[in-house]
């Protein structure tokens, strides 16, 4: 009964003209709405309607959020699932966000066993239970390029992750006895090669450093590669590329890029935690 009240609701919602402004606000900030087909946008937008219909969006901070502000994010976080069903990310239930980066209580272990508690600077945190923390400002300076940067897929990938552990929710096509064992020894063995590879001091292309952290970090990192840089990942990093291929049934390499999607240098949230970090660890040893 409930089920088919929610495709009633859902079928209304999507019968109804799609709002202009809500897409007015996605051409001008979203660079990955022009970069998904033309032949799948319009899922996309039925698709970001039911996200944003069926989230509670809490702004904090004192930030004014509007619809089309949360149709930016929503549009991003549902290219996620364009190979899959909007309903892979049901159970993200909450949306808070913040003006900008925000602090919250933090506490970390350096090499040298010394523990620190601080207030961190953050700009996106995903929580069990189903609740996703973003700062617009980062959403907003990520969604304007396509750089391999982007807190929204980050940060939900990491939700997607949440339903499992490091094989994450199986990858399309699991039901065949074996395969979706085959799928996470494949993707581990992707991450001890770029852990591996970053702890050596090498360089790794198409990835963040910080997907070293842990699998969970490597798989959040993976994916804002996959969508945003896709070519590029598939040329350096060929079996990763495969892995999350068929995790999301999607193939943005083939995607068109728009060509107003250059990288825009500057340091990311992670970035400047991990620097400021490091700066404190010189300081108490000196």
């Amino acid at each position: 009964m409930l089920g088919w009240l929610r495709r009633r609701r859902r079928a209304r919602l999507i019968a109804e003209p799609f709002p202009e402004e809500w897409l007015r606000w996605i051409e001008r900030h979203a660079t990955l709405w022009h970069a998904v087909p033309a032949d799948a946008r319009p899922r996309l937008k039925d698709d970001l309607r039911l996200f944003v219909a069926e989230r509670y969006w809490e702004p904090c901070g004192g930030l004014e959020l509007e619809p089309p502000m949360c149709a930016v994010i929503a549009v991003q976080a549902c290219v996620l699932t364009l190979g899959r069903s909007v309903d892979a990310l049901d159970h993200v239930r909450s949306i808070l966000v913040y003006p900008h980066p925000y602090r919250a209580p933090d506490v970390y272990e350096d090499e040298s066993g010394v523990v620190t508690e601080e207030l961190d600077e953050r700009d996106g945190e995903a929580w069990e239970m189903g609740t996703v923390v973003l700062s617009w400002s980062e959403v907003l300076n990520d969604a304007r390029t396509l750089n391999g940067r982007n807190l929204v897929l980050h940060e939900l990938a990491h939700q997607l992750d949440l339903l499992d552990t490091v094989g994450l929710a199986a990858p399309v096509g699991a039901g065949e006895p074996g395969l979706h064992a085959r799928w996470r020894e494949t993707f581990l063995a992707e991450f001890d090669a770029f852990q591996e590879r970053v702890n050596s001091g090498r360089r790794a292309k198409a990835l963040d450093s910080y997907g070293a952290e842990d699998e969970s970090e490597f798989f959040a990192v993976a994916t804002e590669s996959f969508f945003e840089r896709g070519a590029y990942l598939k040329t350096h990093q060929p079996r990763l590329y495969e892995v999350l291929a068929q995790y999301y049934n999607q193939d943005p390499a083939s995607w068109i890029l728009p060509r107003h999607c250059a990288d825009v240098p500057g340091e990311t949230g992670r970035q400047r935690r991990r620097r400021r970090r490091a700066e404190e660890r010189t300081r108490r040893k000196g």
